[in-house]
């Protein structure tokens, strides 16, 4: 299992709240694209000038399910739900039922995904009223994998799930699993891409004229 590291050391002179959030996951239901939002997958609050944080990131890839209180979007948290590891080397696929107990029957391994990804499949027990969110988690330090993207549950749908292992950092605050929307501008983002790297660690600097500086290690 591969394992990275991201830190981020703020110098910008002020106290900052930053928030580490993952590329969103190419998501299709039955071959149509699906609205996907996204999650912060770490935050760090409130660190003083000349401090830093860490966080270490695994490949471990999970299903994500939870239940929205109001309409997904901007500053919903998702903190209740259940997640299942899934393995998108066998297109593993997981079943979301709501009779009895809700949550992922067990794990089909290998599965009917697409290649390099993972599939979840909704039964016909619920309706859009439930508010059941389904996604993508990561593990990010914490006993709970965290949610990095989601999007809203439809029943008898069939959806492919293909991760994207790209992340970003930005001056926001946020709590771990709260849908975030990223900045428009690329020079508030740091962009940390380990892909074909032989560095497993990245520090981003963010400098006393708030710009981001990304030394890989």
């Amino acid at each position: 299992m591969a394992t990275y590291t991201i830190r981020v050391l703020n110098n910008s002179v002020a106290n900052r709240s930053y928030a580490i959030f993952m590329a969103p996951p190419v998501v299709t239901a039955n071959g149509a694209a699906t609205p996907v939002f996204t999650n912060a997958w770490a935050a760090f609050t409130n660190i003083t000038d000349g401090a830093w944080d860490s966080v270490i990131y695994t490949d471990k890839t999970y299903a994500f399910w939870g239940q929205a209180l109001d309409r997904l979007g901007p500053g919903a948290i998702l903190d209740c739900g259940g997640a299942k590891p899934v393995d998108t080397a066998t297109a593993d696929t997981v079943t979301f039922t709501n009779t009895g107990a809700t949550g992922f029957a067990s794990v089909t391994s290998p599965g009917e995904a697409q290649s390099g990804s993972f599939s979840i499949i909704t039964s016909t027990d619920f309706t859009p009223l439930n508010n059941f969110v389904l996604g993508l988690a990561s593990d990010n330090g914490s006993p709970i994998p965290s949610p990095v993207a989601s999007f809203d549950a439809q029943p008898n749908e069939v959806y492919n799930i293909t991760p994207v292992v790209k992340f970003y950092v930005t001056n926001q605050y946020c709590e771990p699993g709260q849908v975030i929307k990223p900045p428009a501008q690329p020079c508030q983002i740091a962009e940390i891409d380990f892909t074909g790297r032989p560095q497993t660690a990245a520090t981003v600097v963010q400098g006393s004229n708030g710009e981001f500086n990304l030394v890989y290690a």
